[in-house]
């Protein structure tokens, strides 16, 4: 697993046609005569997104999640034979936006897969936004790619470099090869047609040679791609289909088309945590018109069945971006656990799901006289540019039993404009409580609060009946300028087994947390504290071990780690957002071998010391997932248990410590035998004690870091050289230069007497890393040579008045402690 998106308009309408799927009637579709000179014919291909705990289905004609006929977002996975549930019903892209003149241009999906209509058609548009139908059908594909797949590839390329011979393209994975990514050379022999050449790129991919063509023989290979991503990253499935809005007339939403072409990646990992339970997807959009549009959304619309339709509710979370759908009580299903039409159900195991949108479209803006931001109007020049989240969250009812008026499905490209900048079919504005009608105060974000928060506004404290329903997630609005590139990067967390009614929602806040960590970490991962230098002096049956961390390669520089924590809730006070250093440990482990992977094995290491700051930490817990082996697929399939990490010591940090026993025996250390140690450095955070049930707090206080960690190997001797008893520190106490007593004339400190190879190493009293010097014998021409100090930290800033420590280790003559006063 590898470490996270018309050209004309026929008026003439000739049919109302009434779609019913199983168990659940929706939204009469009105088919309009095909009359676009491309003709392109509608999507025909589906494919499954099926690598994890989620089989999604996607489909090249711009909707997703169902098979235009039942829901397809299958979570959890099941054995063969057994009922297999879905968590979504179907879920499409909305686009809308007005030219100069205030025409509408929509492009929108909602039922029309099933009766034969369509706004979106398969393939790219050319640069003047045109396609033909041949082109269409060509593109009616989904193009698949598994980490399994490239890690073979990226292994048989590495294996063709260390022999220095070319990499046989026969040897090329299957998914590698048909990558539709710009200048693909084998693609034209395996599909039979070209790959655009396209500015504004295909199918993303890692450019190993830097040649600007994707040429896996030379090493290159798909990646996820992302608005500001530079890494490589992959995931363990990767879906990749392009599919636009000119192909043909808009017989689903009957309107004219913006000349959009939309590049789709669907991927998902497999992992042990959360992650396994997740989907994502990135919508690429390419404006392909050469006219402005004003006022432009993008959406998502979904259908959320959760189960069986008729018993959900819904809401957002507008810090999160995120709408989510739960169950109106602990049984899914109208009627005990059954759903009419015999639509499997979750029954009792109810879980809850979410969609987070991640990344919203780039909006030009011009700054008001106070400072605001406005849109700029069509050919007026902007002034900054500002990524839009979700600025609204609608939804409309389906369930035939409910007469609401202005809550029903769009039907005119108005209707579908109207949703998608937040406001009611009619055009009126949501207003807070109840449905959202007929309220005093206006709000973009239906039923905003948690369903537990009975002050709240949500379907629970409003108590609403059983209901049907779609949603609408947007952004905007915004100038939507000819050539430009946005995107949206949406993710779906799932949470099984929820309590109702009224769930309190901290286990899907705290999953949608890590999939945002996923994503701003450019799906990959994070580290701790780099590891310190350890200095080593050898005596009669003991050692002496010294931290430094001066290096400026160490991302723990003078103990100064801090890292963001990656899963955050929103919100949070900016002094509780960072793991920060917090100490060391030293483990002596069995041999040169051992890594640090195995720090926890009795039998390899044992932890010799451990030192950490003085503060509010003391003992430390992670929680860990303890696979439930009882479990069965619609529950948790994990227990969260407490693991003792560190037991502090809370005495401050020392940066030296002395060893005279041999762990693994128990005994004394014998002279001349080797013995082993590994150290590491460790960071806390808790900006919140952990509560299991809701799962929100910190789950992981302690992290450790990777950096420079070695295995070092120290042999303790007698000492047989009496020339170690001759050091000297002269003057001493000294008295600084700028004081009337002044005891020196060079104001720097005189070490004497130094065998010619020696470490000297200076520390406070308190055990704190001061500055070090490596001697030389050619260091001074002298017998004797001397060491000056010129009262200077390894930062090069001044000491302080005081009692240091000066350690001098020197090689085959053993080592000596001597203390130094300072007076300034």
């Amino acid at each position: 697993m590898k470490y996270l998106l018309t050209c004309v308009f026929c008026c003439v309408v000739f049919s109302l046609a009434a779609f019913r799927s199983p168990g659940k009637e929706k939204v009469k579709i009105i088919s309009k005569k095909n009359t676009y000179s491309a003709n392109c014919a509608q999507a025909t291909v589906q494919s499954d997104l099926n690598v994890n705990n989620v089989r999604a289905r996607l489909l090249v004609g711009g909707d997703f999640w169902w098979n235009g006929n039942s829901g397809q977002y299958i979570v959890p996975q099941v054995a063969p034979g057994e009922p297999e549930v879905s968590s979504l019903f179907a879920g499409a892209i909305w686009l809308g936006g007005m030219d100069a003149n205030g025409n509408l241009k929509i492009a929108a999906q909602q039922y029309g897969t099933a009766a034969g209509l369509s706004d979106y058609w398969p393939g790219p548009l050319l640069e003047d936004g045109t396609t033909q139908a041949e082109d269409c059908a060509n593109w009616d594909k989904i193009f698949s790619v598994t980490s399994e797949e490239i890690d073979l590839h990226r292994s048989q390329f590495s294996q063709s470099l260390e022999e220095g011979i070319s990499y046989d393209a026969s040897l090329l994975p299957q998914g590698v090869k048909e990558w539709p990514a710009l200048g693909n050379e084998y693609f034209f022999d395996i599909f039979g047609f070209q790959l655009p050449d396209a500015s504004q790129g295909l199918a993303p991919f890692w450019d190993e040679n830097g040649d600007g063509e994707y040429t896996p023989q030379f090493g290159d290979f798909p990646i996820i791609e992302s608005r500001g991503f530079s890494g490589s990253t992959y995931a363990d499935e990767m879906k990749f289909w392009i599919f636009n809005d000119n192909g043909n007339v808009h017989t689903e939403s009957g309107a004219n088309p913006l000349l959009m072409e939309v590049q789709a990646q669907a991927f998902a990992f497999a992992t042990n945590d959360a992650i396994n339970d997740m989907t994502f997807t990135r919508y690429k959009l390419i404006n392909r018109a050469a006219e402005s549009l004003g006022g432009t959304y993008f959406g998502i619309w979904l259908d959320p069945d959760l189960g069986c339709s008729e018993d959900d509710y819904i809401g957002c979370d507008t810090i999160r971006d995120m709408m989510y759908v739960y169950n109106k009580d602990a049984v899914d299903g109208s009627a005990g656990a059954n759903c009419t039409g015999g639509v499997p159900t979750y029954g009792d195991k109810v879980p809850y799901l979410g969609v987070d949108l991640f990344r919203g479209p780039l909006g030009p803006k011009v700054f008001g006289e106070n400072g605001e931001l406005f849109d700029p109007e069509i050919g007026e020049p902007f002034d900054t540019i500002v990524e839009l989240g979700m600025t609204s969250f609608i939804y409309n009812a389906r369930s035939p039993n409910v007469e609401l008026g202005p809550l029903v499905s769009p039907a005119t490209a108005q209707q579908y404009y109207n949703y998608l900048s937040g406001r009611w079919l009619d055009g009126r504005p949501m207003t807070i409580g109840g449905y959202g009608v007929n309220g005093t105060t206006i709000t973009k974000f239906a039923f905003h609060d948690e369903p537990n928060n009975d002050q709240g506004w949500s379907m629970c404290t409003a108590n609403l009946p059983d209901l049907d329903l779609a949603t609408i997630q947007s952004s905007g609005p915004f100038r939507l300028d000819p050539g430009q590139v946005n995107e949206m990067i949406i993710g779906v967390p799932w949470v099984p087994d929820a309590d109702y009614p009224c769930p309190d929602l901290g286990r899907l806040f705290k999953a949608d947390d890590l999939a945002q960590c996923l994503f701003d970490n450019c799906f990959d991962h994070f580290e701790g504290p780099d590891a310190p230098d350890v200095t080593w002096t050898a005596t009669d049956q003991k050692i002496v071990g010294a931290f430094s961390n001066d290096s400026d390669s160490s991302n723990n520089k003078f103990e100064a780690f801090q890292t963001r924590v990656p899963v955050l809730p929103p919100g949070l006070p900016q002094e509780e957002r960072s793991y920060r250093f917090e100490g060391y440990l030293v483990y002596q482990v069995r041999d040169q071998e051992v890594t640090k992977s195995e720090l926890d094995d009795p039998e390899k290491a044992r932890l010799a010391f451990q030192t950490d700051i003085e503060n509010e930490a003391e003992d430390i817990y992670n929680w860990e997932r303890i696979e439930n082996p009882e479990a069965n697929p619609f529950e948790a399939q994990y227990i969260l248990t407490p693991s003792l990490q560190i037991e502090g010591r809370n005495k401050g940090i020392e940066n030296t410590f002395e060893l005279s026993t041999d762990l693994f025996t128990g005994e004394p250390f014998i002279n001349h035998r080797t013995y082993y140690y590994m150290a590491i450095a460790y960071a806390y955070n808790e900006y919140l004690s952990f509560d299991s049930i809701t799962e929100r707090g910190q789950e992981t206080p302690y992290i450790e870091g990777y950096g420079n960690v070695q295995v070092y190997s120290v042999t303790p001797r007698e000492i047989t050289n009496n020339a170690i008893d001759k050091i000297g520190v002269f003057p001493n106490p000294f008295i600084d230069a700028s004081n009337a007593g002044s005891n020196n004339l060079s104001n720097t400190v005189k070490i004497i007497n130094l065998p010619a190879e020696s470490t000297v190493t200076i520390y406070g009293l308190d055990g704190k890393f001061i500055r070090q010097f490596q001697v030389e014998g050619n260091m001074q021409a002298s017998q004797n040579p001397a060491l000056e100090w010129d009262l200077t930290n390894a930062a090069g800033a001044s000491v302080t008045s005081g009692a240091y420590l000066i350690h001098v280790q020197a090689d085959g003559a053993g080592e000596r402690v001597l203390k130094l006063i300072y007076v300034k």
